[in-house]
C-alpha cells in the first residue's frame, strides 16, 4: 500500500508539471468538417489496466460518463474498510479512518492543483453545492449567471432561491453543442456575484474555456464556480492556473470511485468568508471537544463538511484515485481523445449525426449521436453486452483509457445492424 501511494505521488507530480495554464481551456482552431486524421495510437500500454476491471471481461463498457467501472483495487479497498471495522470497531475512527479521509483530500488536491486544506468532502455534488450556496453571501451582487446546457443540479441550487431575491440569467448555446466563453460577457455585469457553470457539458462533451471565463468574471468583480464532474480524471486541470474560485466534482464517473463521495475546492482566501448555515460537528473547530453552547467554523475548507462521512466510499475512491494518479491525467487525456476521435470518424463514415464538437481539442471523451429513440438502442445494445447511455434524443458513448479501437468498431457494427433493422 505504501509503495503504491509513493508511486501515485510521483505520478501526480508529473501530471501537474505537464499541466499548463491552458488546461480547461480549448484551442480555438477552426472546427473541421470531419474529425482529425488518425494518428499513432497513444499509450497502448494502458491496456494492461483492463485486468483491473471485471466488467471488461464480459462487457463492452463505454459508459464512464455515467458510471466508472469498479476495479479490483477499489474492491480491495472496500474489503480493507470492513477488515478494519471488524478488527478495531469504533477505535478505527481515530487510528485509521480519519487518516484515510485526510489521504483522500491530499490525493484530490494533487489531482486538481490545490492544497489539501482547500478540499472538503461531501456525499454528492448536490450537497456540495448546497454547502457553498448556504455559506456564500453575495451581498448586493445577487445575480447568478449559468449556462443553459449545464446539468440541472447546478441551476436548481439557485432557482430555489429566486424567492429570496436571487436573480438568474442563463447563457444560451446557438447550436446546442458549444458555448464560447465570449457569450458570457454580455451577461456578467456589476450586479453579478457568481458565474456557475460546467467545464465539460454533459449534453455534448464540449470543453468550456474556463480560463477566459474566469478572467471575464474576475474583471467584473464576480466569482467563478465550476462543476467539473465530467472533467476530473479525464482532462488535466489546475485550479490555480485557471483562476477558479470554487470547484465541485465527484468519484462516480471518470474517477471510477463509485457513488457516495464528492469534493469541494475553495480558493484559500475565500475560506474564511464562507459561513454555511448547513453545519454539523465535522464543520466545527475542535470538534472532539464536543462543545454544545458555542460554535466556531474550522479554518479549512472542511468547514463545509457537516456530518459524519460515509467511510466505505472513501476507501473505494482512495484506491481509484491511486490508479488515476499512477497513470497521470495527461496520458489519460491523450488516449481518450484518440479513442473519441476514432469513434467519431467511424460514426461519420456511416453518416450518423454527431452532436458533439468534431474538433477533438474542444471535446471531451463524450460522443453524442443524434439518433431517434435512443432509449430503445441502449436497451438493444445492452442485450448484446454493450453498455452505453442516452439523454433525450441523444445516444451517449464515452470511452475511457482502458477502452480499445476494436470496441469502437463493435458498437458501430451493432448500431449499424440495429438501425438497418429499423429501416433508418
Amino acid at each position: 500500500m505504501q509503495q503504491r501511494t509513493s508511486s501515485s505521488a510521483s505520478a501526480g507530480a508529473r501530471t501537474r508539471a505537464k499541466t499548463s495554464s491552458t488546461t480547461g481551456s480549448t484551442k480555438r482552431a477552426a472546427s473541421p468538417k470531419t474529425s482529425s486524421r488518425p494518428g499513432r495510437e497513444p499509450h497502448r500500454d494502458l491496456l494492461k489496466y483492463r485486468e483491473e476491471f471485471p466488467i471488461l471481461q464480459h462487457k463492452t463498457y463505454l459508459n464512464s460518463c455515467s458510471l466508472g467501472p469498479l476495479s479490483l483495487r477499489s474492491m480491495a479497498g472496500m474489503a480493507r474498510f470492513q477488515e478494519y471495522w471488524n478488527e478495531h470497531g469504533a477505535q478505527a475512527w481515530y487510528s485509521i479512518w480519519l487518516g484515510e479521509i485526510a489521504a483522500v483530500r491530499e490525493k484530490v488536491a494533487r489531482l486538481i492543483g490545490a492544497q489539501p486544506h482547500e478540499i472538503a468532502i461531501a456525499p454528492n455534488v448536490s450537497i456540495a453545492l448546497s454547502e457553498i450556496t448556504s455559506g456564500l453571501d453575495l451581498g448586493d451582487r445577487n445575480k447568478v449567471v449559468l449556462a443553459e446546457m449545464d446539468f440541472p443540479t447546478l441551476a436548481y441550487q439557485w432557482l430555489v432561491r429566486k424567492e429570496s431575491g436571487v436573480d438568474i440569467e442563463f447563457v444560451r448555446s446557438e447550436d446546442g453543442i458549444t458555448l464560447p466563453a465570449e457569450r458570457f460577457a454580455a451577461h456578467i455585469d456589476d450586479r453579478t456575484g457568481l458565474v456557475a457553470t460546467s467545464r465539460v457539458f454533459f449534453l455534448s462533451g464540449y470543453i468550456q474555456d474556463i480560463k477566459t471565463l474566469a478572467e471575464t468574471a474576475h474583471r467584473n468583480g464576480s466569482l467563478l464556480l465550476v462543476d467539473d464532474y465530467q472533467g476530473t480524471g479525464q482532462i488535466p486541470i489546475d485550479v490555480k492556473a485557471l483562476g477558479i474560485d470554487f470547484l465541485v466534482t465527484g468519484t462516480l464517473k471518470w474517477l471510477m470511485g463509485g457513488p457516495g463521495l464528492a469534493f469541494i475546492y475553495v480558493r484559500e482566501d475565500l475560506i474564511p468568508k464562507l459561513r454555511p448555515t448547513v453545519a454539523g460537528w465535522f464543520s466545527a473547530r475542535d470538534q472532539f471537544q464536543f462543545r454544545t453552547t458555542d460554535f466556531e467554523y474550522k479554518d479549512t475548507a472542511s468547514r463545509l463538511e457537516a456530518g459524519t462521512p460515509a467511510i466505505a466510499p472513501i476507501y473505494t475512491a482512495s484506491a481509484s484515485l491511486d490508479m488515476i494518479l499512477e497513470i497521470g491525467v495527461e496520458r489519460i487525456r491523450e488516449r481518450t481523445m484518440f479513442l473519441a476521435d476514432d469513434l467519431v470518424r467511424r460514426v461519420q463514415a456511416k453518416g450518423w449525426p454527431v452532436r458533439s464538437p468534431l474538433d477533438g481539442t474542444q471535446r471531451s471523451s463524450i460522443v453524442m449521436l443524434g439518433l431517434d429513440r435512443p432509449d430503445e438502442l441502449v436497451k438493444a445494445l445492452s442485450e448484446r453486452g454493450i453498455v452505453v447511455d442516452y439523454r433525450p434524443g441523444l445516444l451517449r458513448i464515452s470511452p475511457h483509457f482502458y477502452n480499445t479501437v476494436e470496441e469502437n468498431q463493435i458498437i458501430v457494427d451493432a448500431l449499424d445492424e440495429l438501425l438497418r433493422q429499423r429501416g433508418s
